[in-house]
């Protein structure tokens, strides 16, 4: 007798065709679940409300960014209790509640094995552990981010910040499974919330594809012809923070802090003063490029520092008082495969991670270094102590400056392009390394993941 098709409620805000690392992310991992034969339904956030059928094995059901859902649900009127809010950091609007109905309706319908969610948003983690209580569902959290736990989030007020230590040590506590993308952070579930926490924790990264690795030159040493010496390309992809921090006069700073600090003593308000934002801004970066091409004329020729992700008015006006206009461009966003040939194409790639103060070890690793890896390119790691830092050393390509320390950047710099021009390679990618973060390798992982909740259920 033929075995009957598991089915998995896949519960994720961000989805294809969103390029964001998290969309991406979900993407790549259903496929990985339908290779497996599993029945999987995707509930996401879209621009209108929608069943789509689009194979016998999947299902997506998108509710609407206004908390329309899709007109087969017309009367699914089992809200979120209005008493009980959703817990933030983020704001989880219309959608979040609607998401819940919405899932009430497909496990009803569909009667899934077991239901998954990652966060952020974490309001979703939320209602989906709800869920499975009322429908007695076996269910695995991923943490993309930090909730509660190692990230000082900002919370309006103490209700807000106790309502999200609250709901996480009960998603904690009520998961079959647990997923982290880094080592570091698991093992700070473990130490806040037991040991037997580990049991059901498994790291599973973010990955790049194959192709990538198979895409680079068989020699770094030969990867560039005489032509392309001409120019030497510094890249950045992805996020960048701080622009308001690097920017705002002290007097405006002195009288945000003291409004902070009443609301903090009045209202228990939390902020984000133990960020260091500012290590993601590229200021600091800039004027090591100004520094070394005032004093290295052919520096100053051939440099240029491209920046793909959001455009930021800044930085034109930064460059146009250092004297870099023709040395630096924005992009804008590009599309995945886009930003991958960026990268492959760039002589140097530019990693930079915000700081936490008192952490002595970050536990965050961006989405992007794996892609940076895949390239075999230098790294130039503007990081602090952690995860990250000790990945892209591992890799053999990182190059490790103080992310908020120009003259140790620029530094950096001189030596790299002198590298550059004179076909100089003192970085040798550790591939055996680098190549246990291949995409399929984390997609196994995960199906191996749901397979055994499966298998116990």
């Amino acid at each position: 007798m033929p075995q009957k098709q598991r089915t998995v409620l896949y519960i994720t805000r961000y989805y294809r065709p969103s390029t964001s690392a998290a969309g991406i992310r979900a993407g790549n991992f259903v496929d990985a679940l339908l290779q497996r034969n599993l029945h999987v339904i995707v509930v996401t956030v879209g621009s209108q409300a929608k069943i789509e059928k689009v194979s016998d094995r999947l299902t997506v059901c998108w509710v609407s960014l206004n908390g329309r859902l899709p007109c087969e649900m017309d009367g699914q009127d089992r809200r979120w209790p209005w008493w009980s809010v959703l817990p933030g950091p983020d704001p989880p609007g219309k959608s979040s509640k609607t998401i819940y109905r919405a899932c009430q309706w497909l496990i009803e319908q569909y009667r899934p094995n077991l239901v998954f969610v990652t966060g952020p948003p974490f309001s979703l983690m939320a209602l989906t552990c709800e869920l499975a209580a009322i429908y007695h569902l076996p269910m695995i959290l991923e943490f993309r981010d930090a909730w509660y736990t190692a990230m000082p989030w900002p919370y309006k007020n103490v209700l807000e910040r106790l309502s999200a230590k609250r709901w996480e040590r009960r998603c904690v506590s009520s998961a079959t499974r647990i997923i982290t993308v880094t080592d570091a952070y698991r093992q700070i579930l473990i130490d806040t919330f037991g040991p037997g926490i580990a049991q059901k924790t498994t790291t599973i990264r973010h990955g790049f594809d194959a192709c990538d690795i198979d895409k680079q030159p068989t020699s770094t040493n030969n990867r560039h012809t005489d032509e392309d010496k001409k120019t030497f390309t510094i890249a950045h992809i992805g996020q960048l923070r701080g622009f308001d921090i690097v920017e705002t006069r002290v007097l405006l700073r002195v009288f945000r802090t003291i409004i902070h600090m009443l609301k903090r003593i009045f209202v228990g308000a939390n902020f984000c003063e133990k960020l260091r934002l500012d290590w993601m801004c590229p200021h600091y970066l800039m004027k090591a490029v100004s520094q070394v091409a005032s004093v290295n004329g052919d520096f100053a020729r051939r440099v240029r520092l491209v920046f793909a992700g959001e455009k930021f008015p800044q930085i034109d006006t930064w460059a146009q008082k250092m004297n870099l206009t023709e040395n630096i461009e924005q992009y804008g966003s590009l599309p995945p495969e886009q930003a991958r040939q960026l990268a492959r194409q760039a002589d140097l790639l530019v990693l930079m991670l915000y700081g936490i103060k008192n952490c002595s070890y970050h536990w965050c690793v961006p989405s992007k270094v794996y892609t940076y890896l895949a390239t075999g390119n230098p790294i130039l790691a503007l990081l602090p102590p952690g995860e990250a830092k000790d990945l892209v050393t591992e890799a053999g390509t990182g190059i490790i400056a103080a992310p908020d320390d120009p003259c140790a950047i620029a530094k950096q710099l001189s030596r790299l392009f002198h590298e550059h021009t004179s076909g100089i390679a003192s970085i040798r990618p550790n591939w055996d390394y680098i190549r246990q973060f291949e995409l399929t390798i984390q997609q196994n992982k995960f199906a191996d993941v749901i397979l055994s909740v499966l298998a116990d259920d």
